[in-house]
């Protein structure tokens, strides 16, 4: 996995509970909306664990496109944290 999209997909996942602070996600909270929404699963349940580590190029391309689309985009965050609940049973 190239070293830039791993620094990227760590940043902005740490930069994400600073621009929805009200929402009060953890950092790991994003990563698993986006992770979900990609696999349309529970990811544990599609690769193991660390998920950054096992994906394909693709999979990992789309995360990246998430987490950058969900800094403006909080409607998107929002429904796409409701699809990974329901994937974890949760509503």
């Amino acid at each position: 996995m190239d070293t830039g999209k791993r620094k990227l997909y760590f940043s902005l996942g740490n930069e994400l509970p600073k621009i929805h602070r009200h929402l009060n996600f953890d950092n790991h909270c994003y990563w698993r909306i986006a992770l979900d929404n990609t696999m349309q699963a529970k990811w544990k349940d599609v690769v193991p664990a660390p998920a950054y580590k096992n994906i394909s190029e693709e999979q990992f391309d789309h995360v990246i496109h998430l987490l950058k689309s969900y800094k403006g985009d909080e409607q998107l965050l929002i429904e796409h944290n409701r699809i990974s609940l329901a994937y974890r049973g949760k509503k």
